[in-house]
């Protein structure tokens, strides 16, 4: 399927885009919003300043896209792969990401507060000024990851959440929860 393929289907109604293959495509600046993009393979797409609020996107590939200033809010992306991806800008506030693979993505200035990033492994990520107010983070992998100037005020971890050395995640506002169950 190519990018005009998807963009008619889409415009006609249609939403379930499950399995699809498209790697490599230019979607950027499209409003794809409430897509169903389960499993599908995007690795390498450009889906810059596109929108893809509320979508489903449960296992994707999006490893080395281009997301920059994408609007992900609200979205299910569970155990999504987006290694090495672009998501500088991107905003996926109260996004769940559980179980996400973003080994060395980059998420400058990205808008994570109140997602759910339970599992989520962040290794070697650039998080510089992201805003992980309030999100949690319970058993995260953030060893590695470059915290400098995040936000992360009320954000949870518990005794599972890796961090990078040197990092006290109470000097930067984060609540230590014993059980996220409760949460």
């Amino acid at each position: 399927m190519d990018a005009a393929e998807l963009l008619v289907s889409y415009q006609t109604g249609n939403r379930n885009f499950k399995r699809a293959k498209l790697a490599g495509l230019d979607l950027s600046g499209y409003n794809l919003a409430d897509i169903d993009l389960e499993e599908a393979n995007l690795e390498g797409a450009n889906l810059a300043q596109a929108n893809l609020e509320g979508s489903f996107l449960y296992r994707a590939n999006l490893n080395h896209a281009n997301l920059k200033e994408t609007i992900f809010s609200r979205a299910e992306m569970w155990e999504i792969d987006l290694g090495q991806a672009n998501l500088k800008e991107a905003n996926l506030y109260m996004a769940n990401l559980k179980g996400a693979y973003l080994w060395k993505a980059n998420l400058a200035i990205a808008n994570l507060s109140e997602a759910f990033l339970k599992n989520v492994n962040f290794v070697q990520c650039d998080l510089w000024r992201a805003n992980l107010r309030e999100a949690n983070l319970s058993g995260a992998n953030l060893k590695g990851a470059s915290l400098k100037a995040a936000a992360l005020e009320r954000a949870k971890y518990n005794e599972s959440t890796l961090f990078p050395e040197g990092f006290e995640p109470d000097s930067a506002g984060m609540r230590f929860v014993s059980d996220m169950r409760l949460v």
